[in-house]
Parts: structure tokens; C-alpha cells; sequence
């Protein structure tokens, strides 16, 4: 793992790197185990972090921290930091929670795919349109899945109705070759259409037989696309 890269994983996970330095850094990926092995550590990130409340993550992020000990940085690099050192000596449903908890403090609570604010993501993807499943699904999104060597990668844009309440929860769902069904993403409506938004898993692009947009909480899908 060169010294360049080393910080770039949760970035790139999360969607915060710009397109030349995520193209850059998939251009490295395809030659560097060490980086490989690091961003699929982290895959799973973005999904777990838009299921926390701010009051969730803060609650965890403290005592993480001890009573005693000054603040952690949030800085994204200390993100990646937390998860390897946790999973070093806890299991990984703790190690993974108290993560999103960081990460949910750097964003100030906001999930991925509201939007970081003074990060914009800048993608260079092709979108295809997904096909409405409800009658009226009060949303059209379009959106590209693609493989990669640690797993998969989502990027996908919403406009939402004159129907769509003003701060729906919806999620993105995607649904594996045995039937089983996984939310790797979650965001609230904010204005008519949410664009650049992007997850990425440890599934690998093969095992995923389609992708879903739902109404939180709620097993109908309102969108959905088969690969």
C-alpha cells in the first residue's frame, strides 16, 4: 500500500472523492492487494451509517472515546483507522457501528446520498432508468451497478413527484442470487431530485440479481432494476 493512497479508502467508499481521483484510485486498486483488501473492509459503510440517528452515533462515538478521553478526530482517515483497530479486537458488527458513528458526526448526522456538504461528488457514470414497480411510485430514478474487484458499486440519481412527501426515508435494496434481500443505503427527500448519490458492498456484482428503491421500513418496492 503506498503512503499516496493510504487515507483514500473511506473516501472513495463514501463517494467523496471526485471523479479524477476515484478513476485514479480504481486505477491503482486493480494493481494494489493491500488497497483492495482495505476498501473492502469498508464497503459496507454507507448503508450502516444512514441507519443511525444523530443522537445514535453521537451516544456511540462518546463512549467509544471513554469519559475521560478528548475528542477523536473525524476526519476520514480516523474512520478507517477505527474500523481495522476495532476489528483487531472486537467483532464486526461493534467494530462497524462504532465507525458509522464517526462518520455520522463528520456529516453532522446527514446520510449519504442527502449530500456532503463542500464534497460534491462529481460522477462520470451512465445511469440507466429503473422500472416502476408501484402504481404510483411518487419517485423516478435512474441508476448504474458495477463490478468491482473488492465487491460492488451503486451510483444512482432521484426525482421525486409532486406526490412524494417533502421528508420521506427511502432505501436502496438489493437482492441476492439465494432471494435474500439487504439495504445498503439510506437517504431523506430533500427538494425534487437527489443526484450523485452512491453505496458500494461487499457483494460482488455477480451474487446481486437486482436492485430496489423502497419507502423505509416498508417491504414494496416503489422502483427497481434486474441485473
Amino acid at each position: 500500500m503506498e503512503d499516496e493512497y493510504r487515507d483514500w479508502d473511506a473516501s472513495y467508499v463514501l463517494g467523496a472523492l471526485p471523479a479524477d481521483q476515484r478513476l485514479e484510485y480504481e486505477q491503482h486498486l486493480s494493481g494494489c492487494a493491500a488497497c483492495r483488501a482495505a476498501v473492502a473492509e469498508l464497503a459496507g459503510l454507507p448503508g450502516i451509517v444512514g441507519r443511525l440517528s444523530v443522537e445514535d452515533a453521537l451516544a456511540i462515538s462518546a463512549s467509544d472515546d471513554g469519559e475521560d478521553a478528548p475528542p477523536s478526530p473525524v476526519t476520514l482517515p480516523a474512520i478507517a483507522h477505527r474500523v481495522r483497530t476495532r476489528r483487531r479486537r472486537r467483532r464486526l458488527v461493534t467494530s462497524l457501528a462504532v465507525a458509522a458513528a464517526v462518520t455520522a458526526s463528520v456529516f453532522g448526522g446527514v446520510a449519504l446520498g442527502t449530500g456532503i456538504a463542500g464534497a460534491p461528488v462529481a460522477s462520470e457514470a451512465t445511469l440507466e432508468p429503473m422500472d416502476p414497480i408501484a402504481d404510483d411510485p411518487a419517485l423516478a430514478a435512474d441508476i448504474q451497478v458495477e463490478g468491482k474487484p473488492w465487491g460492488t458499486r451503486l451510483e444512482w440519481s432521484c426525482t421525486y413527484s409532486g406526490d412524494a412527501p417533502a421528508d420521506a426515508e427511502y432505501e436502496l435494496v438489493i437482492t441476492r442470487t439465494d432471494g435474500s434481500t439487504i439495504t445498503v443505503a439510506t437517504w431523506t427527500a430533500a427538494g425534487q431530485r437527489a443526484v450523485d448519490l452512491a453505496a458500494s458492498t461487499g457483494i460482488a456484482r455477480s451474487e446481486i440479481t437486482g436492485v430496489d428503491i423502497r419507502v423505509r421500513g416498508t417491504n414494496s418496492p416503489l422502483v427497481r432494476t434486474d441485473t
